[in-house]
């Protein structure tokens, strides 16, 4: 899938006259808070070769963990560095217009040499002024107080590996997207998360996995105008001799008057010997009035050993309205083994609530190809409700199975379709129920294999209101043997 997480960014500027002092000094407090401690801290757990990695991988990489600079990082409650005096200081003589100015401005882009929370992306004018972009997992900048898009946040930094010692940094999360202008203006997008690509064949078994993590947060939009701010994607793992787990994707900023931003798609997933678990996708972000976000795709996952299995992730549910159009859900990751593993398709997120409008869209099931394992599809997603008025979701559509066969065309695997979604209910008032999704198909090789094919069921109509009718039923799966034309 391709991403839509490309910011359309609307930068607006202030059509009224210079306020008075009262705002400024109320802006003044506003802006204090705005410098505060990143807004969220993900901690992470640590095997016996592993250690958190530095902010800043230039120096600290090739001079160890255990550099000057580079250990004061790794703690929140460290004393300050004299990086981080420094920066405090410079933000003391920041202009008053212009770039980086404290008054009317846009916020600073991080430097790419940055280290700590310099790392985040500056904050725009009291007044007016779009945040600067974040880097490394830190977030971007908000928005000043009434108009700016916020900034993005920085992608998280890859897992990393000493080539001597085996010793390994791990991912980090993306960053937040800064928040709009409070009054007017778009979230900033989150970053994406880190990846894990780890080949190490160590004695210990845990050192041997590999974890994605987790995209950040869409920023969130104004309070009288502005979109939530799109989320990151979940890192991809990849494992040559143990499991892999990828990450999720972050959830869509949240709006007043706007749509809500998409939910990041979860990250793939990959093992050689080991299980593989695709990332699941992020919730689309709720407004008040305006479309829900759709929520993010789960990733997809492939795992080659017998006994093991891939499964692949769940996809993000659709962010809820009060007036407008409840987000669609994400479609469910797909898993393809190879060899022998099983294979579990992702779910469908579920369509988004609309209190008055339309329900979301549940989102597809993803599907399952094995070669000579089991292989099962992912179940539709159920179709968003209404309140009041409008027509309930679809319900997403089940996912597919199929079991190739070995080389020679034989297997002894079960292939099983995913179950359709129901359709979301109809408006209590004047609403029509939401159809039923059909149920995946399920398909095994030749009329000699003792697997079983078992086709997936439709979904039901969801209930129609006061006036409406209720939605139809979806239609089941077909299940057959690839070359006997059997089909049931």
């Amino acid at each position: 899938m391709e991403s839509d997480s490309a910011k359309i960014s609307v930068r607006r500027h202030l059509a009224t006259g210079v306020l008075g002092t009262v705002m400024i000094g109320a802006g003044l407090a506003w802006g204090t808070a705005l410098d505060g401690p990143a807004e969220l801290s993900v901690p992470v757990q640590l095997v016996s070769t592993e250690s958190m990695l530095p902010l800043s991988p230039p120096d600290c990489f090739t001079a160890g963990p255990t550099a000057d600079g580079c250990s004061s990082l790794l703690s929140a409650g460290a004393a300050p560095t004299p990086t981080a005096l420094a920066s405090a200081n410079a933000s003391l003589l920041r202009p008053m217009f212009g770039n980086g100015g404290w008054l009317i401005g846009n916020g600073l882009d991080a430097d790419e040499d940055c280290e700590g929370r310099a790392c985040r992306g500056g904050n725009g004018g009291l007044l007016w002024g779009n945040g600067g972009d974040g880097l490394y997992g830190w977030a971007g900048g908000n928005a000043g107080f009434l108009f700016g898009d916020g900034g993005d946040g920085g992608a998280g930094l890859n897992a990393w590996y000493d080539p001597d010692t085996g010793e390994r940094w791990v991912p980090t999360a993306g960053g937040h997207g800064g928040r709009g202008g409070f009054l007017f203006g778009n979230g900033g997008v989150g970053g994406d998360g880190g990846s894990d690509e780890n080949t190490l064949d160590s004695d210990v078994a845990q050192d041997n996995n590999a974890t994605g993590a987790r995209g950040g947060n869409g920023g969130r939009g104004g309070l009288l105008g502005g979109d939530g701010g799109n989320a990151g994607w979940g890192g991809d793992a990849f494992s040559a001799n143990g499991d892999a787990v990828a990450g999720e994707g972050g959830s869509g900023g949240s709006a007043v008057i706007g749509s809500g931003g998409w939910g990041g798609d979860g990250g793939n997933a990959e093992s050689f010997v080991g299980n593989a678990t695709g990332g699941w996708g992020g919730a689309g972000g709720k407004t008040l009035n305006g479309n829900g976000g759709n929520g993010g795709w789960g990733g997809d996952a492939a795992a080659s050993s017998m006994g093991k299995i891939a499964v692949a992730g769940n996809g993000g549910e659709g962010g809820t309205t009060g007036i407008g159009s409840g987000g669609t859900g994400g479609s469910g990751g797909s898993a393809v083994p190879a060899d022998e593993a099983d294979g579990l398709g992702g779910k469908g997120g579920d369509g988004g609530y609309a209190v008055v409008g339309n329900g979301g869209d549940g989102g597809a099931g993803g599907f399952a190809e094995v070669y000579n394992g089991n292989a099962t599809g992912g179940a539709g997603g159920k179709g968003g409700g209404v309140g009041v008025a409008g027509t309930g979701g679809k319900g997403g559509d089940g996912g597919s199975a199929e079991v190739f066969g070995d080389e020679d065309g034989d297997s002894e695997g079960n292939a099983l379709g995913g179950d359709g979604g129901d359709g979301g209910r109809g408006g209590l008032v004047a609403g029509q129920g939401g159809n039923g999704g059909s149920g995946g198909d399920a398909t095994i090789p030749g009329a000699d294999d003792i697997g079983t094919p078992s086709a997936g069921s439709g979904g039901d109509g969801g209930p129609g209101g006061l006036a409406g009718s209720r939605g139809d039923d979806g239609a089941a799966g077909t299940a057959g043997r690839a070359d006997s034309g059997d089909d049931d």
